[in-house]
């Protein structure tokens, strides 16, 4: 019996080490540095927490956009957010796709389940457009998108190969956005790029100027492949329209709106965008980030300007509660969650950690966790936000 121990041992052993790289889990954002753009990747412990930060290139560069300025001052870079987008870091199953705005390319990684901390690099791919500032990716369709947003505007799709890496699906889907390289905002940029979860469309969401609105750009798939016709549609109520996020089907989402806060919308069968609720956040100085729990029936608002998430309701569109958090980390940029866990890039250099086990309580959810990457350097290419394995 011993010896039989003594031969199971070593089974044992590699059984439970195989069993805890399996469970490795990691986050991800950008680093949109115009010296050389990086995906900093974070570990994520059992409970929750994030540790030991690694930078590794994207083999390109970053690029910043301008805010506009104030009584004539010129526009100049300036601010956490320096791509006006939710998405510049997307992760599925285990590819990784981020942008280079200076560069004008997509990078496409594959994660090793072993050590999702060091992303492999497969190749990157020019957008044929300029300023690239969201990326997503269809696993159905084996297809990702990127949405460019400086003076040469537009969609450009690829197919992906996990050996052969990105390669062209057609040529730019052109935007009339009228913009610079970079461009110059908040306003009249775009914001937010992803497939419905049906994976039978893909969305682009673009700020209005007040009084122009916002538009919602939609381009179904045919046969297939990404149109290069889109079904248009500027609810007036969409103002600086900034992040999408579907509500769990491919018929509502949420779209965050720093002029007031978020509105949910309608998506009909052709594609056409109308306003179900308009949700007013008293308070709030520039809600463009969200997600949506449908483990805990909730979205989370996230507001740039403020230490603050708003709780909303996701069918009548109610404020449930706002969570405060550490005012250290300034305002609160974008986020996901993984499991039971909200990950939220900062402000300042931080991400915070929030636990969403009260809302099973009618609790609000606890920050856990606020980390520190001032040792990274300059915080202010800082971008995404996205988690392997992915949801």
């Amino acid at each position: 019996m011993h010896a039989l121990s003594l031969l199971l041992a070593p089974v044992l052993v590699s059984a439970a080490a195989i069993n805890s790289r399996d469970s490795s889990r990691a986050a991800y954002f950008l680093d949109n540095n115009p010296a050389g753009a990086s995906i900093i990747s974070l570990e994520i412990a059992e409970d929750g927490t994030l540790s030991n930060p690694v930078r590794t290139s994207t083999g390109g560069t970053g690029l910043f956009a301008l805010t506009a300025g104030k009584n004539g001052a010129p526009a100049a870079a300036g601010g956490a957010d320096t791509l006006f987008t939710q998405d510049s870091v997307v992760v599925s199953n285990d590819y990784l796709f981020t942008v280079n705005a200076g560069s004008n390319t997509i990078s496409f990684f594959t994660i090793n389940n072993a050590d999702p901390f060091h992303p492999n690099l497969i190749n990157t791919a020019p957008t044929l457009g300029e300023f690239p500032s969201s990326v997503a990716y269809s696993s159905k369709l084996k297809t990702a998108c990127v949405i460019n947003g400086g003076a040469v505007a537009g969609v450009t799709c690829f197919s992906v190969d996990h050996a052969k890496g990105l390669s062209p699906q057609g040529g730019l889907r052109p935007i009339a956005l009228g913009q610079t390289t970079p461009p110059v905002g908040p306003p009249g940029t775009v914001s937010d790029i992803l497939f419905n979860p049906s994976e039978t469309a893909l969305f682009v969401s673009i700020k209005g100027a007040p009084p122009t609105p916002g538009s919602i750009y939609v381009y179904p798939v045919v046969n297939g492949q990404v149109s290069t016709t889109p079904v248009v549609s500027s609810p007036a109520t969409l103002l600086v329209d900034f992040s999408f996020n579907f509500l769990g089907s491919d018929s509502r989402a949420v779209v965050t709106d720093p002029a007031y806060g978020a509105s949910f919308v309608d998506v009909s069968s052709t594609y056409a965008v109308t306003v179900s609720k308009k949700i007013v956040v008293a308070g709030e100085a520039a809600i463009c980030w969200a997600t949506f729990s449908e483990r805990f029936n909730s979205v989370a608002l996230i507001d740039g300007g403020t230490p603050t998430v708003t709780l909303v309701d996701p069918s009548s569109g109610d404020i449930t509660g706002v969570v405060n958090l550490d005012a250290a980390g300034k305002g609160a940029l974008d986020s996901k969650l993984d499991r039971t866990y909200m990950y939220i890039l900062r402000g300042a250099p931080m991400v915070s950690v929030l636990s969403e086990m009260g809302l099973t309580h009618g609790k609000l959810p606890t920050e856990i966790q606020s980390l520190d990457l001032s040792a990274l350097g300059s915080r202010q290419g800082f971008q995404g936000m996205a988690i392997y394995p992915s949801s």
